[in-house]
């Protein structure tokens, strides 16, 4: 027994709606109603073993029903979406480049690499934030300042040994930049 039922056999009237639900299970039953085939996503396996003999029970006749489709329209639909499709293959066409060995000669020989050392005129706070990133984070502040990654990792390790060493690498590559 609810505490509806209780109420209405003791005579006390409910100023609620009589139909909304009252205890857990009506208001399962509610959500299920409600959330057309989705299983429950919370619950126990009992719940999910009511909601699909529940939704069982709905759909019984659903092998019964008959589709209504209107295949001359569906014809037509697919004659029409294969004209636009060959449509638009027909603007495409292939083009293939004529072979020109003297430019392909060219690329393939790489440019000269142009790699300065030398650094344009940095803001003193630049060079400030990059000492203090060396102070903090080693490995770090070579690599934002260019260090290669050989020196990275050579950073990486100082300072994992210990963290002046990794400390002073980088101020020593700070300083040489």
């Amino acid at each position: 027994m609810d505490a509806r039922e209780y109420l209405n056999r003791k005579g006390v009237g409910l100023d609620r709606d009589p139909d909304k639900p009252n205890t857990l299970e009506e208001k399962a039953w509610e959500r299920a109603r409600g959330s057309g085939q989705q299983r429950p996503k919370s619950g126990t396996p009992h719940d999910w073993e009511d909601w699909e003999r529940f939704h069982d029970d709905l759909a019984e006749g659903a092998d019964t029903l008959e589709q209504k489709i209107d295949k001359e329209a569906h014809r037509k639909a697919l004659a029409r979406e294969k004209a636009a499709s060959e449509q638009a293959n027909a603007a495409v066409e292939h083009f293939t480049p004529p072979p020109m060995v003297e430019k392909a000669t060219a690329s393939a020989q790489p440019a000269p690499a142009v790699h300065s050392r030398v650094t344009p005129d940095e803001p003193a706070a630049l060079e400030w934030a990059y000492r203090a990133l060396a102070v903090l984070l080693p490995p770090l502040a070579l690599g934002l300042t260019d260090g290669g990654a050989r020196r990275v990792i050579i950073s990486v390790l100082l300072t994992l040994a210990g963290w002046i060493p990794g400390i002073i690498y980088a101020l020593v590559w700070l300083s040489k930049r």
